[in-house]
């Protein structure tokens, strides 16, 4: 049974880096989802959007948000309020001759005040429609990777890019080859670096920054080795202290 509930979600929540961008939305980082790649991914599922899915609009308003203001003490005058854009569509799927539906909202600031003035997005509507249609898809787990913050992970979003690279590969031999090498050439100019600093603060500083990186990478065998790098050339480094003294 659980095989079965999570069908869907086990074929989709994994995403194709090409179809992410870094974003900024109210001050804060996200990785934003390419609309239309996610409806080719639901047409893989489910069939043709209108066929196989789709959704209807079943709500739609404009919200006021804050107030917006221009100038301070005696000169400050209210220019308004803030409009906010809203949306609610009834999205539906079809899977083994059932039908599902999902409930979903999408909202994007339509009438606000920038750095330029007050700004209105004429595109509003389609962006709080391409919002609820992605929130929905992901209740079914698509992109779920994103939505459960596992591309904040340097180390995940670049091992998503190997498999991706080896995937679209003419010759997938050659490019677990080239990316094995080019674990093991990062770990051995990693180790011969660490082997020449020259003193016990620059060692610290290289085994910091050795050890982030190999974490970030997921090579607890890495990890292992630059350990064992560091140990030693401490070791020699203090050896080679004493002997001065």
């Amino acid at each position: 049974m659980m095989s079965t509930n999570m069908r869907i979600w086990d074929q989709v929540s994994k995403t194709d880096t090409s179809h992410t961008k870094a974003a900024k939305v109210g001050g804060q980082n996200i990785t934003s989802l390419n609309g239309t790649a996610m409806i080719m991914k639901a047409t893989e599922i489910f069939g043709p959007v209108g066929i196989g899915f789709g959704w209807k609009v079943t709500e739609e308003r404009f919200d006021e948000g804050s107030e917006m203001v221009s100038g301070e003490g005696d000169k400050r005058i209210v220019l308004g309020r803030e409009l906010n854009h809203t949306i609610k569509i009834s999205f539906w799927f079809e899977l083994d001759g059932k039908r599902g539906e999902i409930e979903q909202y999408g909202c994007t600031r339509y009438l606000y005040k920038s750095t330029y003035g007050t700004t209105t997005d004429g595109e509003a509507p389609k962006k709080s429609l391409t919002d609820a249609i992605k929130k929905s898809l992901s209740m079914l787990g698509f992109s779920a990777d994103v939505f459960l913050g596992m591309f904040d992970d340097a180390g995940y979003v670049e091992q998503l890019k190997g498999e991706e690279a080896i995937a679209s590969a003419d010759d997938k031999d050659a490019e677990i080859l080239r990316q094995k090498q080019e674990r093991v050439d990062w770990l051995a100019s990693a180790v011969e670096t660490i082997g020449k600093a020259v003193t016990v603060y620059e060692l610290k500083t290289l085994n910091v920054k050795y050890i982030r990186e190999a974490t970030r990478r997921n090579e607890p065998a890495f990890i292992a080795r630059i350990t064992r790098a560091f140990e030693e050339r401490k070791a020699s480094l203090e050896k080679g202290t004493e002997a001065a003294a």
